[in-house]
């Protein structure tokens, strides 16, 4: 019998919604060391990241939950970043 090998699919949980999902189906949200949150879409940023699905309701419900300065761990990160946000066009 031959073993198929499986590839690890990285999971990451929504702030918006909940849900986990495969990291390349979410958009990172990065904290820089200066405070500043940015999106990071290569999901190579340095810092602390959050994920989020890159749909208006879990944008949202995030940000009305205090999610994405919980998970950064900062008193205000700032809203500028919100702009940036790619939201799909389901």
């Amino acid at each position: 019998m031959t073993a198929t090998k499986t590839s690890h699919v990285p999971l990451r949980r929504c702030l918006g919604c909940g849900r986990q999902r495969p990291q390349r189906e979410l958009v990172r949200l990065a904290l820089d060391p200066s405070g500043t949150v940015s999106v990071d879409v290569a999901r190579r940023l340095f810092g602390r990241g959050a994920y989020l699905c890159p749909e208006s309701t879990c944008l949202k419900r995030a940000l009305a939950r205090g999610s994405v300065s919980r998970a950064l761990r900062v008193s205000t990160g700032g809203t500028a970043w919100v702009e940036a946000f790619p939201l799909s066009q389901r």
